[in-house]
């Protein structure tokens, strides 16, 4: 079986044009992919700790404090104590990431749209096969 043919590779492969496609993209935010999932998932929940960030986002919590400590900087989440435990911060959005959400989510679609150009959706062909059609349109 060639490098191409294993699933690992495709995935990774793909995810990887993916990732380079949505980080030009969110250059215009001075944003990186990593920090975009933790306002889309803020987006969602509203507030979070960094434990459940991290566990949300299949992360370690040093990795998402980084991120987290990185979005306050630019002004994109603040963290406040969290209510009736002194010890514990939540992480929120800003009002500047609230104002960004809808255009990045639409950048994602168009992404995403492009990554699956040409497979039909009620295709029931082998998964490989799909996946090597993402890799063609993203490369």
């Amino acid at each position: 079986m060639e490098i191409q043919d294993i699933l690992g590779y495709m995935l990774n492969t793909s995810a990887r044009f993916i990732k380079r496609k949505m980080d030009r993209e969110l250059e215009t935010y001075n944003l990186t992919t990593s920090q975009w999932a933790v306002i889309k998932l803020l987006d969602s929940k509203k507030e979070l700790t960094q434990a459940e960030l991290a566990d949300q986002l299949s992360g370690d919590r040093a990795t998402a404090g980084t991120v987290i400590f990185n979005l306050i900087e630019k002004g994109y989440v603040e963290k406040k104590l969290k209510p009736g435990d002194r010890r514990s911060y939540v992480v929120s959005l800003t009002q500047k990431s609230r104002a960004i959400v809808k255009d990045i989510e639409l950048k994602a679609e168009k992404i995403s749209e492009l990554a699956l150009k040409d497979i039909d959706e009620h295709d029931t062909e082998i998964f490989f096969r799909a996946l090597k059609k993402i890799i063609e349109n993203l490369s």
